[in-house]
């Protein structure tokens, strides 16, 4: 699994998505739904919430990952028993903390 320092991330998201926060993409390691900053956003959560949490959480799909064959998302929570199951990334906060987040999506973050 990836470790890297909150610039470091910060410098691969623009690479990957552009400067717009908004437009950064994570997948869900567990179901593998892409969603977007935006996409928590739109449904009124913060945009941190995109790093660590299946979009299923919020948008009413909230169920095990094994019952997420629709693409809509799933129950998943990268600060659970099982974190990103080695799939994501450890981010190193400026204060040295570490958190583990959901990886960057796949290719420009078009969700799938």
């Amino acid at each position: 699994m990836a470790k890297q320092t909150l610039a470091e991330w910060r410098t691969e998201a623009i690479r990957r998505f552009g400067k717009d926060p908004a437009s950064w993409a994570f997948q869900c390691p567990a179901c593998g739904k892409v969603s977007t900053v935006r996409d928590f956003v739109t449904l009124g959560k913060g945009p941190n919430e995109a790093t660590q949490n299946c979009i299923g959480r919020y948008n009413g799909h909230m169920r095990p990952a094994s019952q997420a064959g629709d693409g809509q998302g799933c129950d998943w929570a990268a600060y659970g028993l099982f974190g990103s199951c080695g799939k994501g990334r450890i981010v190193i906060a400026e204060d040295d903390t570490e958190v583990e987040v959901f990886d960057f999506a796949p290719g420009d973050g078009v969700p799938c």
